[in-house]
């Protein structure tokens, strides 16, 4: 397909195409979970290797195994939340639509309105905060800051870097 030129570019087209800044985060609805965890953990290492380790222990099955079905309904246990941007006006409009709000509220209503997958009220997302505490709730709110304040860049250092004659590789 050839490259369009200014003059041909069709401006309406890639308009309508745009999509907002958004982040995604996982919260954890089990996160009280890791107390036991650490618990586990400790026993694990404090534990002889040839006493309950691997051995019955705890209601049946080794502390290992434990330990691993716990991690899983942890892990079984993630909800990914996706906020999106919000326009300054829109935010405006949110913070007239509801003077009558304490900040805290009024929070809840801005984040209900940026919070595109699940879909949330602000009551929901005011339970939502007060159920998986301030360190989950402040990383919800670090990624819609994100979506809101700052460029939209693709960062790809997780992935395995091609090794080149320059830099040792064959």
């Amino acid at each position: 397909m050839p490259e369009a030129t200014p003059q041909d570019f069709d401006f309406d087209a890639w308009l309508d195409d745009a999509e907002r800044p958004a982040h995604s985060v996982t919260v954890y609805q089990k996160a009280g979970l890791i107390a036991d965890l650490d618990r586990l953990a400790e026993r694990i290492q404090n534990e002889d290797e040839t006493e309950d380790v691997d051995g019955p222990s705890m209601g049946g099955g080794s502390l290992r195994a434990q330990y691993a079905k716990l991690a899983q309904q942890f892990h079984d246990s993630a909800l990914t939340i996706r906020v999106q941007s919000l326009t300054k006006d829109e935010q405006k409009e949110i913070q007239r639509a509801h003077a009558d709000l304490d900040a805290g509220d009024l929070g809840c209503e801005i984040l209900a309105a940026a919070i595109t997958e699940p879909k949330a009220t602000a009551a929901q997302v005011k339970k939502l905060a007060r159920v998986i505490g301030d360190a989950q709730t402040a990383r919800i709110m670090s990624a819609y800051t994100q979506a809101c304040s700052e460029v939209p860049e693709v960062s790809a250092d997780f992935l395995p870097k091609r090794s080149t004659p320059d830099d040792g590789g064959e």
